[in-house]
């Protein structure tokens, strides 16, 4: 299966395609797949590459399992915006947001478990909020409906 990347790596020199295969974490995987297709056609590909990206991908699957915290201040407004749209964003944002791994394609949650656990308290809560102000504007107009 050839990629966009093929025709522009079969021109690199060898030292630059090695170069590029050891920077691994600073190329997209397109053009590492490229490459190392390259050099294993040229015969060259390094046997310790495979250990390498190996340790990358775990240390990237470790930070990312654990997700990060979520600010102090967002979660603040958060709290504060809980009558409106603002809360049922910022919550949102906390509860649901993932993140994909660069190199696997594996989803995580953005955020650690206590956060999403505050952030899912904040969502749910704004928009109660919100629709229970929403239906009392509804039932109060003039020219009631019902």
């Amino acid at each position: 299966m050839e990629n966009k990347f093929q025709p522009i790596v079969k021109e690199k020199p060898d030292a630059e395609l090695l170069t590029m295969v050891y920077q691994f974490d600073q190329w997209d995987t397109e053009m590492l797949r490229a490459v190392e297709g390259e050099l294993q056609n040229r015969q060259i590909l390094p046997e310790d590459i495979k250990i390498r990206k190996k340790e990358i991908i775990d240390k990237e699957l470790a930070d990312l399992a654990k997700g990060k915290d979520a600010s102090l201040l967002g979660q603040i407004f958060g709290w504060l915006g809980v009558l409106g749209i603002l809360g049922i964003i910022i919550g949102y944002n906390y509860a649901f947001s993932r993140t994909k791994s660069k190199y696997t394609g594996k989803e995580f949650y953005k955020y650690d478990e206590p956060s999403r656990e505050n952030g899912t308290y904040i969502f749910y809560t704004s928009l109660a909020v919100f629709v229970l102000y929403f239906l009392y504007k509804l039932v109060t107009l003039r020219g009631n409906p019902f």
